[in-house]
């Protein structure tokens, strides 16, 4: 690779609520209840999880617990889950706008995209295949380079920056330290696997936390959402 990597930043975005928000939220919703109870034959308890900031594979361990369905019998289930809900996410994107940008996605991404100072890449607890389902719908999937990580690497998020950085590191051919990376999200959840690993965080409060939320938990930067994109390149620089 020709690029020069000795002076950079790894973004690792969020996707649910930091690039894009679901439009029909409640029909999606009801098509994971129905898949899952066509996989397992029950839905258990997925109407009273929280789904804020969590791995798809944690979501569904929650919902499936109280039914009997241990980790190990869910994992085994992965590759058909993937399938599953790509299906879903294509039969809704055939009948309509499902995914809307979250303010300043796409004009972001465009700068960074020609910005050699940055690798823009993923971070999210969704299931790969689903992630990039849901970014190609959204159009974006193609501003971002590397593999990063997902839900469906590991359940617990706190372990994905480390596979994200593993995964980054191979890409650009060194090891990378962790205070390289930024990971940028709008939930709690993404603020605590920054710190466990020790990347920097932009939270974001344009999925379902406030501002005033999020400060609770001390990120190193925090906007209400991506609009200002030379001030946003500014800070992800300097952090």
């Amino acid at each position: 690779m020709t690029n020069d990597y000795t002076k950079m930043r790894v973004l690792l975005f969020d996707i649910d609520g930091t690039l894009i928000r679901a439009v029909r939220r409640p029909e999606y919703r009801g098509r994971i209840r129905g898949m899952l109870d066509g996989v397992f034959g029950t839905c258990g308890r997925i109407d009273q999880v929280d789904f804020s900031g969590k791995t798809d594979m944690a979501i569904y361990r929650e919902a499936l617990e109280c039914e009997g369905f241990s980790t190990e019998a869910i994992w085994n289930r992965l590759p058909e889950l993937e399938t599953a809900m790509v299906e879903i996410l294509r039969d809704l994107a055939s009948a309509g706008e499902v995914f809307r940008l979250c303010p300043g996605v796409r004009e972001l991404l465009e700068v960074l995209s020609g910005d050699p100072r940055f690798i823009p890449s993923l971070l999210t607890g969704n299931v790969e295949r689903l992630a990039e389902a849901k970014l190609r719908v959204s159009g974006i999937w193609d501003y971002f380079r590397g593999r990063g990580a997902f839900g469906s690497d590991a359940e617990d998020r706190n372990h994905l920056p480390a596979i994200a950085a593993d995964r980054i590191g191979k890409y650009v051919g060194m090891d990378l330290s962790p205070d390289r990376f930024v990971i940028v999200g709008d939930t709690p959840r993404d603020i605590a696997c920054a710190r466990h690993f020790g990347a920097r965080v932009l939270a974001v409060a344009s999925g379902f936390h406030t501002a005033t939320q999020l400060r609770e938990h001390s990120p190193d930067a925090l906007l209400e959402d991506l609009s200002q994109t030379e001030a946003v390149v500014d800070l992800l620089w300097a952090l």
